[in-house]
Formats: C-alpha cells, sequence, structure tokens
C-alpha cells in the first residue's frame, strides 16, 4: 500500500503478490488485498497505453531525423513503463543517432537485463561498444545476439554486416600491433628495454588478446 501511495507501482504489484503467495488460506486477506493490486494492476494498465503515445511520437521524431525529440517522448515512455525492454532499445538508437554513445551502451544492457532474449539488445549494445571503440566487446556482443535470433534473416543479414566491420577493424589492429612487436624485438636486440616496453604496451593497445604480447612485456 505504501509503494502504490508512493507511485512505486511495479514494486506496489510484487508486494501484493507476495502477501498473496504468504497467505492464501486467510479469505478476508486474500480479498482485501486482490481489490487492492487490482488498482495498481489498473494504474499500470493506464501507464503502459500511456507510454505507447509516447513511443509513436518517437517514431514520428525518428522519421523526420529529430533524435533529440524522440530520445525526449523515449524518455517519458520509460517513465511510464520502466519495464519494457523496447522503449530502452530505441532509445539507444536516439542516443547512437546524437552520437551520445555511453548512454546508449547503459540503455542497450538495461534493455538486455529486462529481456536477455532478445536478440535486438544486443545489436544496439554491439554498436555502441563499436562507436566506443572497444572492438573485442562489440564482436562478443553481435555474436549473441546472432546466436539469439538466426532464424530472422534481415536480422542476421544486418547484424552480420555490422559485425564484419567490427572484425574488419580488429584484423587491422591485429596487423598493426604485430609490428610494434617488430619494433619492440629491435629494442630488445640493443638492450633498450625501455623502448621494448612502450612499443609492446602499444601492442596490447590494439590487440589486448594477444597473450605473446603481455609475456615479452613482462620480459622487458
Amino acid at each position: 500500500a505504501a509503494l502504490f501511495r508512493m507511485d512505486n507501482l511495479a514494486g506496489a504489484r510484487d508486494a501484493f503478490e507476495q502477501g498473496l503467495d504468504l497467505d492464501r488460506d486467510n479469505a478476508t486477506y486474500v480479498r482485501c488485498t486482490k481489490q487492492e493490486l487490482q488498482l495498481v494492476m489498473d494504474a499500470i494498465a493506464q501507464r503502459k497505453e500511456e507510454s505507447l503515445e509516447f513511443k509513436e511520437r518517437a517514431i514520428e521524431a525518428f522519421n523526420v531525423q529529430n533524435f533529440k525529440r524522440a530520445e525526449q517522448h523515449l524518455s517519458s515512455a520509460i517513465e511510464l513503463d520502466p519495464e519494457n525492454h523496447v522503449f530502452y532499445s530505441n532509445r539507444a538508437a536516439a542516443y547512437m543517432a546524437l552520437e551520445q554513445y555511453d548512454k546508449a551502451l547503459a540503455d542497450a544492457e538495461e534493455c538486455i537485463r529486462l529481456q536477455p532474449t532478445w536478440a535486438k539488445g544486443y545489436s544496439r549494445k554491439g554498436a555502441a561498444l563499436f562507436r566506443m571503440d572497444k572492438l573485442a566487446g562489440a564482436r562478443d556482443a553481435f555474436e549473441q545476439g546472432l546466436d539469439l535470433d538466426r532464424d530472422n534473416a534481415t536480422y542476421v543479414r544486418c547484424t552480420k554486416q555490422e559485425l564484419q566491420l567490427v572484425m574488419d577493424a580488429i584484423a587491422q589492429r591485429k596487423e598493426e600491433s604485430l609490428e610494434f612487436k617488430e619494433r619492440a624485438i629491435e629494442a630488445f636486440n640493443v638492450q633498450n628495454f625501455k623502448r621494448a616496453e612502450q612499443h609492446l604496451s602499444s601492442a596490447i593497445e590494439l590487440d589486448p588478446e594477444n597473450h605473446v604480447f603481455y609475456s615479452n612485456r613482462a620480459a622487458a
């Protein structure tokens, strides 16, 4: 009841349902609690309906490339229905268009938390990580998305295209990292260990998954 008055509808719903689970043999308690729970559920339903109106406004804003307005409408939708994973996914797309990649990543992760089997959440995460130059994380996120929705031909095609961009960038970095490794070997040969360490640190920054670079830097 307190949570309902505090406008915390999801918390109120959960609390009433927990109470019912604990005392189903008390007819009076069950009747009264179900009445209170129904008030909560009606309020939630009303908010869900209102939130969908904001979602539609956001779509209109997307269509005219007004991404700031789309973000504002989706924020309003989330305030009304914070359990709808699609709203977070869509707002992540708005943040991506606004080049606010850290916020896009946060929304993608919340989308995944709410619906961990929905592939698009992982694509949103992968796209944000790619723009943030976190290539290994982006690769992993896109691959997780593909594992979840291999029967959706459109999703698979688009996600594979994004994944290929990531893999190309990783390959380019691996190639560049090997150049730094060769420079480190040259520095080792003249016993310039400080320079070797610097080159290997550059190599690791480009390819942090190469165990040999760490081994060589340990030697430096």
